[in-house]
């Protein structure tokens, strides 16, 4: 015959509702998933049509390569915001459901703290709008580029200092972990 629990060995009603989360998370990583797979698939997509037009298009001798550039660059872009997404619904799995997976998973994509997915999307946000202003500048090659030297130097800088301070904080927590 078993004891009955003790009040003291019950899970209290805090522990219990924060075990909980553990399926909400899923569904959260279930959605960032999926729109990763969209997203990365519709770069794919663009990919694809690009190359097509640059290669079969009505005006295939014509192309020009300033279009055909920022084309593939766009395209770049979504798959690498896929790529980010991928990671972040790992960090999440990783975090809120089964920390077990991280031993089994690279040490680039294994997630410690929320701090860590923070800094992807920081990543993520720099490089998207680095490919804006890269974008932007093959556009108004040749033409007027009305202040747009000191905005594409403004991103330069912005995108220089975020990856100093991302190797600093790198090489502090490689410190930390010896």
């Amino acid at each position: 015959m078993t004891e009955p629990e003790s009040p003291e060995d019950r899970p209290t009603l805090f522990a219990r509702m924060f075990g909980t989360t553990r399926y909400v998370m899923t569904v959260a990583v279930l959605a960032t998933f999926l729109g990763a797979t969209v997203l990365l698939v519709d770069g794919i997509l663009q990919m694809a049509r690009a190359i097509w037009s640059g290669v079969f298009g009505d005006h295939a001798a014509e192309i020009d390569s300033v279009s055909l550039r920022v084309e593939v660059i766009e395209a770049v872009d979504v798959i690498l915001v896929a790529t980010v997404l991928f990671v972040i619904a790992f960090g999440l799995y990783q975090l809120f459901v089964d920390p077990t997976l991280r031993s089994t998973l690279p040490p680039w994509l294994r997630i410690t703290a929320i701090g860590n997915l923070e800094v992807r999307l920081a990543g993520m946000v720099v490089t998207v709008l680095s490919i804006i202003a890269l974008t932007q500048a093959l556009e108004a090659h040749g033409g007027a580029a009305n202040g747009l030297g000191f905005e594409i130097a403004a991103v330069i800088a912005a995108i220089s200092l975020f990856l100093y301070q991302e190797r600093k904080h790198h090489r502090s927590d490689e410190d930390h972990q010896e």
